[in-house]
């Protein structure tokens, strides 16, 4: 009987009924010494409890298809398989804008962060962004190599995480356990190092702006783009070109993901989606109008001139439509970009899923990036006048 079978499900609404029923019937029969009979009452009525949370949980999960089998449920969906690749893949070159900016740049904003006792190496600051207006937290993970001689004079690429909805920065770093997963990457020497970014996307709750600039409303693109990357890099050793970012996100921050990726190609390299969708789905934006189609990744894919991009879409072909978003968003794509997937048989759409992708996933996002190197760099002159950073170092403040 499959987890979200129709028989499981008619048979535990059946228990449902039937076990008050019985519980009443045996009440007042039930044999034995007074302390054998308050432990069976007992018993009658956490069964009865414990079916009806059973049933919330049942139609809850086949609602939303978080998990798609026992085996899903209990954390065994097989195989990833292997990556299928659409158009060639992609490798991100330095461009001469990052040559003169260098890693001993000033760096004015990194007073901003605060250390969070939680996770060594993560910090957090919450601002007001300058450009769009939204405050939110930003939490940042630096990897152990960031503070390394070796690396002293590194500049770092920087992959910023997107959460789902509902969700906040810390997901990724706690939740699922991201800088964990790039650590034995690297250390395995199948992932490069790179600092994470997970900053605030539901800016505006109980309404989900799809990381979209809202008409009249909040302006989460531009806070991603532009207020996060601005801070980040004049807090941290960053790369300062867009070969050096790039994205990652799960549910709502796949979609996220994606469409920032073919959005804003001058700022991002390449990008990770887990079971994102190739079209908003939040309540701000409305399908039929034009804000909704320019925020949608298989729009963009389909109209907006083709960027050098990389984009990976995973996920599993148990999620709903997701594994036939992602074949159309592949098909669509026209060479410079990239997009390519990586899908399981099996699963659900839920963290037990998308922690076991994270591994491949940062493999595959760090390739597509450039930097560190893993040995000792000369020192690189600031540039007169200090960075792009320097224009801005006076913007932001603690939120």
């Amino acid at each position: 009987m499959g987890l979200t079978s129709g028989l499981f499900l008619d048979a535990v609404i059946a228990a449902v009924i039937a076990l008050p029923l019985v519980t009443v019937l045996l009440w007042g029969r039930l044999r034995g010494p007074d302390p054998l009979r308050i432990a069976q009452r007992f018993a009658l009525i956490a069964l009865c409890q414990g079916f009806a949370v059973l049933l919330a949980a049942l139609m809850i999960n086949n609602s939303f298809q978080l998990y798609t089998s026992w085996s899903d449920l209990f954390g065994d969906n097989g195989s990833l398989g292997r990556i299928q690749a659409g158009n060639p893949v992609i490798t991100a070159t330095t461009g001469a804008e990052s040559a003169g900016r260098g890693a001993d740049r000033a760096l004015p904003n990194a007073a901003l962060f605060q250390p969070d006792s939680a996770l060594p190496g993560e910090l957090h600051a919450v601002i007001t962004g300058p450009a769009s207006g939204v405050t939110g937290d930003i939490a940042v993970w630096l990897p152990p190599e960031y503070n390394e001689e070796a690396y002293r004079h590194t500049e770092f690429p920087v992959i910023q995480l997107l959460s789902g909805y509902p969700g906040s920065p810390g997901s990724w770093f706690h939740g699922l356990a991201a800088p964990g997963f790039l650590a034995k990457e690297v250390q395995d020497r199948v992932a490069k190092p790179a600092i994470l970014v997970g900053a605030t996307i539901n800016v505006d709750p109980p309404h989900n702006a799809d990381c979209s600039n809202i008409p009249g409303g909040p302006q989460v693109a531009t806070w991603l783009t532009r207020d996060v990357h601005s801070l980040v890099e004049t807090s941290f050793r960053t790369a300062t070109d867009r070969s050096g970012w790039g994205l990652m996100g799960y549910s709502e921050g796949g979609l996220c993901a994606s469409k920032l990726l073919l959005q804003f190609p001058g700022e991002y390299a390449a990008a990770v989606s887990m079971s994102g969708d190739d079209h908003p789905d939040g309540d701000l934006l409305k399908p039929g109008t034009a804000v909704y189609d320019q925020n949608s990744p298989l729009w963009l894919i389909q109209h907006r001139p083709p960027a050098q991009v990389s984009l990976l879409l995973t996920g599993t072909l148990q999620d709903g439509s997701t594994g036939a978003e992602a074949v159309a968003m592949s098909s669509a794509a026209r060479t410079p970009t990239s997009v390519e997937r990586l899908f399981a048989e099996r699963g659900g759409h839920n963290v037990g899923v998308w922690k076991a992708t994270e591994p491949v996933a940062f493999d595959w996002l760090t390739k597509h990036l450039t930097g560190p190197q893993s040995t000792v760099m000369p020192a690189v002159p600031s540039l007169t006048g200090g960075v792009a950073a320097g224009a801005v170092a006076g913007t932001f403040a603690r939120g």
